[in-house]
């Protein structure tokens, strides 16, 4: 496999970024600088485990499942799908079921979502996947799914807007990986090489990730 471009599909880590109601937000302390007359710059950083791009573990929906440090990698490195959708509102069972998908395959899915600037307050009208879909996603035992927000569950003012979370639930109980929080805009549909390994964390829910997508020949 020759690499052509790789194209970085990351949201960028600062703090002010938008993260979901309720989360840690983003602090970056430094620790020593060289400016200072310290004999290196370190810094540390304090932040939630689903902020930016970033995987789901099982555990974060499901008592009992997987921790991060746990998932088989072989799900967040390989070919993946990009798929530019059209919709408003939400992705449902139509919106996909049209689409060359099938077992074994990861999906991204490109929507108005990676449209929204990283510099942007969190977004409650995002583009979510709706119960049909995620179901369908399922029956069909896809191995991946990237959604460029930072949930694939909608939102409320009362936190997730349906209830009991069906989307994640049906993805994570089917061992059905979950990327969210894609950058796409740049992203031509297509088929492409990806990585967005997650940090082996232990006992975590959840990790950010460097998820980037190689042209090949």
């Amino acid at each position: 496999m020759k690499i052509k471009k790789i194209i970085d599909v990351s949201r960028r880590i600062y703090p002010g970024m938008a993260v979901w109601p309720g989360d840690s937000p983003v602090e970056i302390e430094i620790n020593s600088s060289i400016e200072k007359g310290d004999a290196c710059n370190v810094s540390s950083i304090k932040m939630g485990l689903h902020t930016g791009t970033h995987i789901d573990a099982p555990f974060h929906f499901i008592n009992g499942g997987k921790r991060i440090s746990s998932l088989n990698l072989s799900h967040y490195i390989g070919t993946v799908k990009v798929f530019d959708l059209k919709v408003q509102g939400f992705i449902d069972k139509s919106s996909i079921s049209p689409l060359p998908i099938f077992e074994g395959d990861t999906v991204f899915l490109k929507t108005r979502n990676s449209l929204l600037h990283q510099t942007e307050p969190f977004c409650k009208d995002f583009i979510y996947i709706e119960e049909s879909a995620a179901a369908y996603l399922a029956e069909k035992k896809i191995k991946t799914l990237g959604v460029d927000y930072l949930s694939i569950d909608g939102y409320s003012s009362s936190g997730y807007l349906s209830d009991g979370h069906p989307a994640h639930h049906l993805l994570l109980s089917n061992e059905i990986g979950i990327i969210e929080g894609l950058y796409l805009k740049d992203v031509q549909e297509g088929e492409y090489f990806f990585s967005c390994l997650p940090l082996s964390i232990e006992d975590a829910d959840g990790s950010p990730v460097r998820a980037v997508l190689f042209e090949t020949e």
